[in-house]
């Protein structure tokens, strides 16, 4: 008698539901980027980078506008994985951000300050 094994994965993210090829576009972006900023530049923080990941997105998705498969004559991407990726890095930031809040006011409140 074979017995399967268990995993406790209900209400866990299924990763395997992201097809890559879709994410490609992408991945030719952070190249680009890495080539241009160094590895990795992007998680760094920035000066109002809400701001800037946010312009930069709509500089890209304009030139996308009329033509999807335009592409950025620097980089050699496709502007709407640009616009993408900005929107992707502004979101990151964010989450990065309010995550680093919210653990300032859990120490603040474990030292049984006020403020």
């Amino acid at each position: 008698m074979s017995e399967t094994g268990t995993k406790h994965d209900t209400g866990k993210l299924d990763w395997s539901a992201i097809p890559l090829e879709v994410l490609e576009p992408l991945v030719a972006v952070f190249v680009a980027g890495e080539r241009k900023y160094g590895y990795r530049n992007c998680l760094k923080p920035f000066d109002n980078g809400s701001r800037r990941f946010f312009a930069a997105a709509m500089r890209h998705a304009v030139k996308a506008q009329a033509d999807p498969l335009s592409v950025d004559e620097e980089t050699g991407c496709y502007e709407e994985a640009e616009a993408a990726w900005n929107h992707l890095m502004r979101l990151h930031h964010a989450r990065m951000s309010h995550a680093a809040s919210a653990a300032d006011r859990e120490s603040v409140r474990m030292r049984g300050e006020t403020g």
